[in-house]
């Protein structure tokens, strides 16, 4: 990715500068709105990272109890055989079939699994496949965790108005405590220690 943003810039650098007249006339001509092509651009990237945070951007799917009855009944609509090695060779039949799941299921193949997916054993598989998308730190509030183990959720921050175990004393002297965040300035309270000079 950096050698392809180091390359369009050279191009460009080069097509300024005007370098031989054979040379700027092969370079691809943009204009001073958009520095960069449409294909090299980065803005959706940032854009959908900025947007799913932790998470990536699926919906959750728990597979209903009838799942198998009703993944079998389609392979054999369009297969014409639900035995679990039965593959699926005509890309037609395997766009109808991934269709009609899709919209039984409400949860579709997503592209990246599409080519995985080549016999009735692996859709069956990936239709019973529950998706969750909690964060797991999350997931540990259900889970029944070992005595010994202790998971603090909100993390605790110094004040010395409301910590007074040790008189209001920082094991951090002469640092401040700064909360940045807009939503955890109403939960947090801050404070700006003071420093002293010689």
């Amino acid at each position: 990715m950096a050698a392809s943003i180091r390359n369009v810039r050279l191009l460009q650098t080069l097509r300024k500068t005007q370098v031989g007249t054979r040379l700027s006339s092969n370079l691809p001509k943009y204009s001073d709105e958009e520095s960069l092509p449409a294909d090299r651009r980065f803005d959706f990237d940032a854009a959908s990272l900025a947007a799913r945070g932790y998470c990536r951007n699926q919906k959750p799917y728990a597979p209903p109890s009838d799942v198998q009855q009703k993944v079998l009944k389609f392979c054999e609509k369009y297969l014409q055989s639900s035995e679990a090695g039965t593959t699926i060779h005509d890309q037609k039949i395997k766009y109808l079939l991934l269709n009609e799941c899709g919209k039984a299921f409400s949860h579709a193949v997503p592209n990246s699994l599409m080519h995985k997916i080549t016999s009735v054993e692996e859709l069956l598989t990936f239709y019973m496949t529950p998706v969750e998308t909690t964060v797991p730190l999350d997931m540990m509030k259900s889970i029944d965790l070992p005595k010994n183990l202790h998971i603090q959720y909100d993390y605790v921050r110094f004040h010395p108005e409301t910590d007074t175990l040790f008189g209001g004393v920082s094991a951090y002297p002469k640092e401040s405590t700064v909360v940045t965040g807009l939503k955890y300035k109403k939960k947090y309270k801050g404070y700006t220690a003071k420093t002293q000079w010689p």
